[in-house]
């Protein structure tokens, strides 16, 4: 591999960590989603992409971004709402609730094509999400975080990053294994009332949240920030892959 390939893979990969929860995060949400799916959902689901689970397709949204045909895409990943502010289309840069909505709309009409059902179904798996790391509901002046110089275990990163990538892979679990354990406890009062919220609800949510990513001290986070911040990232994954669910039961009734 030539230089300039090295450095083009190198970008290639810093953008994927910025842009969204990592590969394993995103298949936890995919996984868990699967388990609280209805009979017809998953009959209707199957029928759109055939025997492939919800998990093997929830990062295929991050891997087309090195396509320059979808470079428009960019901005689907996230929304701002700036402290203070509540949502207002097309304000600030992001276009995920927008998109969201678009791509339920596809997925209801009996009239969009499958290959229109196949991407919408792949995007709306990926970005709900996304939606549920509190830094994709990002403020303006510092890009959900990404221009929030930090350093984890000593290794030069960001601050959006830490949530998309470094918080999750820490651990070093499969997808598998740490969607069974959020599994393991979880309360089915939370699960019926998670599975009516709306986008919205979760919007809100994690703009709420994300002041608690902000809370830290030096430059050099480590395990206080971990031990810290364990909790709340595994109930936005958990609850990331129940809502999932909830949209695709209503959807495909």
């Amino acid at each position: 591999m030539n230089k300039r390939l090295q450095i083009l893979f190198i970008l290639l990969l810093s953008f994927q960590s910025l842009m969204a929860w990592s590969r394993t995060g995103h298949r936890i949400v995919g996984n868990i989603a699967e388990q609280f799916l209805t009979k017809n959902a998953k009959a209707q689901i199957n029928r759109i992409i055939g025997h492939n689970d919800l998990s093997r397709l929830s990062y295929w949204a991050d891997e087309i971004k090195s396509d320059p045909e979808w470079k428009h895409a960019w901005d689907w990943h996230f929304c701002t709402i700036p402290d203070g502010e509540d949502y207002i289309p097309g304000k600030y840069a992001g276009e995920a609730i927008e998109k969201v909505n678009e791509f339920i709309s596809t997925l209801k009409n009996k009239k969009s094509s499958k290959q229109d059902k196949q991407v919408a179904l792949k995007f709306l798996i990926h970005l709900v999400g996304d939606l549920h790391q509190p830094l994709h509901v990002g403020r303006k002046d510092d890009k959900g975080g990404n221009t929030i110089k930090v350093k984890w275990f000593g290794e030069e990163s960001n601050l959006h990053s830490i949530w998309d990538y470094h918080l999750l892979e820490h651990q070093q679990l499969s997808y598998t294994e740490y969607s069974d354990y959020l599994l393991l406890n979880v309360d089915y009062s939370d699960i019926r009332k998670w599975q009516g919220n709306s986008t919205m609800d979760y919007i809100k949510e994690s703009k709420d949240l994300r002041d608690q990513c902000y809370d830290f001290s030096g430059s050099n986070l480590k395990w206080e920030y971990f031990y810290k911040n364990k909790e709340l990232l595994e109930q936005r994954l958990l609850q990331g892959g129940v809502r999932l669910s909830g949209e695709l039961n209503r959807i495909f009734k």
